[in-house]
């Protein structure tokens, strides 16, 4: 709650066996070793080559390994983030699946706008790789960051809705039910990947 007080977003409750995340996430925690991810709103395109998660089927594995693990330390490297927030972006923005694509036309596991990837690179961002993907997405996610003089909590916002609604709304989160949501879900998540996985953060 102490994260979120100053922006007005609270989380959600938390039960004796599951932590309920807000966007209905549930991090089951009757089994330790195993954190399960069963959000994202976007939809797969199918491809017999995909084996990560779809929209309706939760992904599960066991705690210390993650997908995509080495290729997201070696952004983290690169971008001075923690591995463990951009896990904790790309499991809400696409519950791990390289191929998601959003109603809006965002791509991939960390669902970046192909507007948002002119401002990167010439290659189209369907045609990313995964390594990419990560790479690319967690540059924006710095440039939020730093943007935002490392309130992550804006920087999450600013992902989401976009830097100029945060600061039309004097830089804080803007009054965006799904941006309401985003925000505590990503903490959460990265809460839960940092507490439960501590090698994602080496």
């Amino acid at each position: 709650m102490t994260l979120l007080s100053q922006h007005n977003i609270a989380y959600a409750e938390v039960t004796d066996t599951q932590e309920i995340l807000a966007g209905n996430i549930v991090l089951d925690n009757t089994d330790a070793s195993e954190i399960v991810i069963s959000n994202t709103d976007t939809e797969a395109i199918p491809t017999e080559e995909l084996t990560t998660a779809s929209h309706t089927k939760p992904v599960r594995w066991q705690s210390g390994k993650l997908p995509y693990q080495s290729e997201v330390q070696a952004a983290a490297e690169v971008t001075q983030l923690e591995p463990a927030l951009i896990h904790a972006v790309i499991a809400t923005e696409s519950g791990y699946n390289p191929r998601a694509v959003s109603r809006k036309g965002a791509f991939g596991l960390m669902q970046v706008m192909p507007a948002t990837a002119k401002t990167m690179t010439t290659v189209p961002v369907r045609q990313w790789s995964v390594t990419q993907q990560i790479l690319w997405g967690s540059r924006y996610l710095k440039r939020m960051v730093d943007m935002f003089e490392g309130d992550v909590m804006l920087a999450l916002a600013a992902y989401n809705a976009g830097p100029a609604a945060v600061k039309a709304h004097q830089h804080n989160i803007p009054p965006f039910a799904e941006t309401r949501q985003y925000v505590p879900r990503v903490l959460e998540y990265y809460q839960s990947f940092k507490a439960r996985s501590p090698q994602v953060n080496h």
